[in-house]
């Protein structure tokens, strides 16, 4: 893992916790779409109000697996529930490693994503538990353009929390590394839509969301 912190958790950070245990959920899970939200709120909250983050996937799978059968959601590969919860566990590790510091924390302005006028925090395009990785091994194309592995967008914290929901950290760094190319998948296109027509933080602002395709 990137790193190994306990709680307590920013706001944000909790968010991002909770969008990448929900993603791996999905992923590799099976259950009803609302006992799925429910098992990635009840693992958030056994971090948060009990031991911190489990040492182990050993750790995880014992403090977990009776959530996760209480409300009958079962992993995807009954060959291979170690490995799941060895993901959920990498999962809050990601999170994590991703958390926003203060200096991170924006003015309002207009979101790059929904461009509602929010508070905003900076979007590390490649996730900074990933610079080291990327660093040896940029994506495509990124060399020749003289681009940075420190660059960032400035996103609202609800599209921040939707991007590491969509894609873990060594996908958004290999193919969704501007936002163009987030907002060229139809999740992230349809949030950020969704998000343009709820209130904002300047009532005389009117949101005109440019990304139609």
């Amino acid at each position: 893992p990137c790193t190994q912190v306990g709680p307590p958790m920013k706001p944000h950070t909790e968010a991002l916790v909770s969008g990448n245990l929900g993603r791996v959920l999905r992923e590799r899970f099976v259950g009803e779409d609302a006992l799925l939200e429910a098992a990635a709120e009840m693992l958030v909250l056994d971090v948060l109000e009990g031991d911190g983050v489990p040492e182990n996937q050993d750790v995880a799978r014992a403090r977990w697996e009776q959530t996760m059968v209480d409300l009958e959601v079962t992993p995807l590969d009954e060959d291979d529930v170690q490995q799941s919860y060895s993901l959920l566990l990498q999962a809050v590790h990601d999170a994590l490693a991703n958390e926003i510091n203060p200096e991170d924390v924006l003015a309002d302005d207009a979101c790059e994503m929904c461009e509602r006028v929010m508070p905003l925090t900076r979007h590390h395009l490649i996730p900074k538990c990933e610079v080291k990785y990327f660093t040896s091994r940029p994506p495509s194309g990124f060399t020749e353009s003289g681009r940075s592995v420190h660059e960032t967008a400035s996103v609202c914290r609800q599209c921040h929390s939707c991007i590491h929901q969509f894609a873990d950290e060594r996908t958004l760094g290999e193919k969704y590394n501007t936002m163009e190319q987030l907002l060229s998948e139809e999740t992230i296109r349809k949030f950020a839509q969704f998000q343009n027509k709820q209130r904002n933080n300047l009532a005389a602002h009117v949101n005109g969301l440019k990304y139609k395709r």
